[in-house]
């Protein structure tokens, strides 16, 4: 882990509500791409900074809109300049931000095979670590068979054969988090 890698992830860990999540996700990564360079972990330790500094002008609802291109496309710009402007504070060179920026504004929809990786990172580490949020999501009225498209959704997008594989057992216990939740309705 580069210097640059471990002040980003010791960042994320001192403002971000989900850092496992972040970190997890540059976890997956590497488990998904053992040559993974520093740009592609960087991208998946600060892919959701901006959750982290909630916008109060944001026209989203994130439980809502989590499927909304319009909400996905918002999501990934407005991380892609907090990590963009955060790594230019500490020195990364022009070059590594520009592929962090770059991987960062994809990493909902992926598209070149760093993309993807970063992407099936994302949904490995949130059905891992985040089914939490879906089951909050029920509990606060949210019906549930929203929480479970948006399980189903993370686990569907993925492209990479070996991470759909693991995908598999995460959304089974997703699943049944939600089940749970429901039953306890």
């Amino acid at each position: 882990m580069s210097d640059l890698e471990a002040r980003a992830q010791g960042w994320i860990e001192e403002v971000h509500p989900h850092a496992r999540h972040l970190v997890r996700a540059r976890d997956w990564a590497v488990v998904l791409e053992p040559e993974a360079g520093e740009a592609l972990r960087i991208a998946a330790v600060l892919h959701d900074v901006e959750r982290a500094f909630p916008d109060p002008e944001c026209p989203w609802d994130p439980a809502g809109d989590w499927d909304n291109p319009g909400y996905l496309r918002w999501h990934q710009e407005r991380a892609a300049t907090i990590a963009a402007r955060w790594l230019g504070e500490h020195g990364a060179p022009s070059g590594l931000v520009d592929e962090v920026r770059r991987l960062i504004l994809v990493h909902e929809e992926g598209g070149w095979e760093e993309a993807d990786v970063l992407q099936a990172a994302d949904s490995l580490s949130f059905l891992e670590t985040l089914s939490s949020v879906t089951v909050a999501w029920v509990r606060n009225g949210t019906p549930p068979e929203r929480a479970i498209d948006k399980l189903r959704f993370m686990a569907d997008r993925i492209r990479i054969p070996e991470a759909r594989a693991e995908a598999g057992p995460l959304l089974d216990r997703a699943l049944a988090d939600v089940d749970a939740a429901v039953g306890a309705s």
